[in-house]
């Protein structure tokens, strides 16, 4: 049998994935993990000790060529862009919170572009110990549906996180990304997407956590900037503009590339046309990361 071309990609990451694990002696994928019957909303609600807080869901990644900003102080802190003819990669993420520590929402993140070097600081007890993230994709803006995420985004996690009305619409035969403001009467901070319904692929009656394609994928995120960061800290790095670091784990029940619109893209925006839907996820985040 034939494998099919959608599956290419997905194939291609998971091998990324599994060698990269190999290589740098990183966490198991596929190792399983206690889970407790807790559902309680509230600040901690992790199924494991060592990741207090947990996320459950759905999201999609699409991916623009975007161009990069001119000004010095629009670009993250402590992390240099990575550009190429004045562009990087970015687009935006939408994401679906079905459980959280504060209660379901919606969140949308417009992406700024790769970026390499992160300045992160891992010491303790007031020791700075600076080391370097190596590559990652930053977020320059993040918007959800709640006060309460608002607020605990930023007192928990520090994550200078925005209200805005978030709009996914399920009717449609494809997900369209905008336009953005087409309702006026919302003001500028409105995002809409349509065909919502594409995103939900894994049956409700499943047991989810028993059917993850993915498990515990690790990815470090340094909140302050909106950065996720692939899973390789080196030593030594500049000791300015240190950021906290947190290492998150994803896991997800399913993974495909489907096409998705954007009918309206913003100024030095070029978007690719597809997106990267996950369903079924789970995104479990620990405290932040100290080191003897």
């Amino acid at each position: 049998a034939f494998l099919p071309l959608r599956a290419v990609p997905i194939l291609l990451f998971a091998l990324f994935l599994r060698s990269l694990c190999t290589a740098f002696q990183l966490p198991s994928l596929a190792a399983g993990w206690p889970f407790s019957a807790s559902t309680t909303v509230g600040e901690r609600n992790g199924l494991d000790s060592d990741y207090p807080w947990r996320f459950e869901g759905r999201f999609i990644f699409r991916p623009s060529l975007v161009r990069v900003p001119d000004a010095a102080d629009a670009a993250p802190k402590s992390a240099s862009l990575i550009q190429l003819f004045g562009f990087s990669l970015g687009g935006s993420v939408a994401l679906e919170y079905d459980v959280s520590p504060v209660g379901p929402y919606r969140e949308y993140v417009d992406m700024g572009g790769l970026v390499a070097l992160g300045g992160v600081d891992v010491g303790i007890e007031n020791r700075l110990d600076s080391r370097s993230l190596v590559l990652g994709q930053w977020g320059s803006n993040l918007y959800v549906s709640t006060k309460v995420a608002e607020d605990v985004c930023r007192q928990v996690w520090g994550v200078p996180a925005e209200v805005a009305n978030i709009d996914f619409e399920e009717s449609g035969s494809r997900i369209i990304d905008g336009p953005d403001c087409d309702k006026q009467e919302e003001g500028p901070n409105f995002f809409c997407l349509r065909g919502w319904q594409n995103t939900r692929m894994v049956e409700d009656n499943r047991d989810k956590r028993s059917s993850y394609f993915f498990r515990r994928i690790p990815v470090y995120w340094t909140p302050t900037i909106k950065a996720l960061w692939a899973p390789l800290l080196l030593s030594g790095g500049s000791d300015q503009n240190c950021l906290p670091l947190h290492r998150l784990r994803l896991s997800a029940g399913q993974i495909q590339i489907k096409p998705c619109a954007r009918p309206q893209p913003k100024d030095g925006e070029v978007p690719l046309g597809l997106a990267l839907v996950v369903d079924n996820a789970l995104i479990e985040i620990a405290e932040r990361e100290r080191r003897i």
